[in-house]
């Protein structure tokens, strides 16, 4: 299965980095998944960053549970908590900056990303496909 994230309103490649490397030193999401940056696609005429998401490749048996605490700690440990999108198979769940639910709201929408590709569908009162996760 594949995970991208993204930050949406990176400036530069830095903060992209800085969370690749903070989920492949995390003992639990880098022993268990291929964390690398994803390049940006080219388009004729617009230059920006160079990476445009983390991608994570994981099989079935990987807990989301640890990406959601992992990721939470990056956005503590990062003083802009910038905005994120997670994305699985074309499905997206956004966090806003102030979401200070955490680790909780990042795993409610991994769980729900991986309900609407076993074809479920998703709990009431939780967004998706670009809605924001975690209130």
């Amino acid at each position: 299965m594949r995970i991208q994230v993204r930050l949406d309103e990176a400036e530069s490649d830095l903060e992209l980095r800085s969370l690749c490397e903070w989920l492949t030193d995390d003992p639990a999401v880098g022993r268990s998944a291929d964390v690398s940056l994803r390049a940006r696609e080219n388009r004729p005429g617009k230059m920006g960053l160079a990476f445009d998401a983390v991608q994570l490749i994981v099989d079935s048996a990987f807990q989301l549970s640890s990406l959601a605490i992992a990721i939470d700690g990056w956005r503590r440990a990062y003083a802009t908590r910038p905005k994120m999108t997670v994305e699985r198979n074309g499905v997206r769940v956004s966090f806003a900056t102030a979401d200070t639910d955490g680790a909780r709201s990042i795993l409610r929408a991994l769980e729900e990303l991986e309900q609407l590709e076993a074809g479920g569908q998703p709990r009431t009162g939780e967004a998706r496909d670009g809605g924001t996760g975690g209130g």
